[in-house]
């Protein structure tokens, strides 16, 4: 099934938060790992990100003026152009920015509380550590860029539900599928490193199909990742 993001019709408020600097150098070299300098020069183009090309934003945990609808729109230039084997980078760029921010900012989401819980029921391993992520993320935003980072972890029966209204994976795009696979990549790579297990996270509920915010169910209990639905 073709895949299509376009910009929204309407003003998006959030597109105009601004994220870490970090996060998107991490997503350019994610992508140039696997499609060259080249084609990470062509993708900038597409995503009308000429100015990264040659002055890329610092590795740096600061806030500049990289915005959340550049974040989205370099996204949305790989699934736009490459469909299935888009959706594929996007997620390595989920992956790679969990390994990145679990190395850099340990303290930040409080890994090493996490660490210690490994002989903690899994249910509750993984609500540990998606509280941590949320009161990461709002700290982060809430100190360094002044901004209101709006979420929260929900229980939803067999699932913890993280529900983002704030959400950079989207922010001033449309699309009439869910499109918020870089988060299900965050949070499983997050989840593997941090407990050694595979838990499949899935996005049911996303900001660019008209939806109030971006829902990720996240099991509560591991499962074989043969069946992790987000990589089909």
């Amino acid at each position: 099934m073709s895949i299509t993001i376009t910009d929204k019709p309407e003003y998006d408020p959030i597109a105009d938060y601004l994220i870490v600097d970090a996060y998107m150098r991490w997503a350019m070299e994610a992508v140039k790992k696997v499609i060259g300098e080249d084609g990470l020069k062509f993708i900038l183009q597409k995503a009308s990100l000429e100015r990264f090309i040659d002055d890329p934003p610092s590795g740096e945990m600061t806030v500049s003026d990289v915005t959340f609808r550049e974040y989205a729109s370099f996204s949305a230039a790989l699934i736009n152009h490459f469909q299935r084997p888009g959706k594929n980078m996007v997620m390595r760029m989920g992956r790679e920015s969990a390994q990145m921010a679990m190395s850099f900012q340990r303290a930040l989401f409080n890994m090493s509380v996490i660490t210690a819980a490994q002989t903690l029921p899994a249910s509750v391993q993984v609500k540990m550590g998606l509280v941590a992520v949320l009161n990461g993320f709002k700290q982060l935003y809430e100190h360094k860029a002044g901004q209101q980072f709006i979420a929260a972890v929900e229980e939803r029966d067999e699932h913890y539900a993280f529900v983002m209204q704030s959400c950079p994976f989207c922010a001033g795009k449309q699309s009439e599928s869910c499109v918020g696979w870089l988060w299900e990549a965050v949070l499983e790579e997050s989840a593997r490193r941090a407990f050694g297990k595979f838990f499949d996270v899935v996005e049911v509920e996303c900001k660019a199909k008209g939806d109030p915010a971006g829902v990720w169910l996240v099991p509560k209990e591991p499962s074989d990742e043969s069946y992790n639905q987000s990589a089909r």
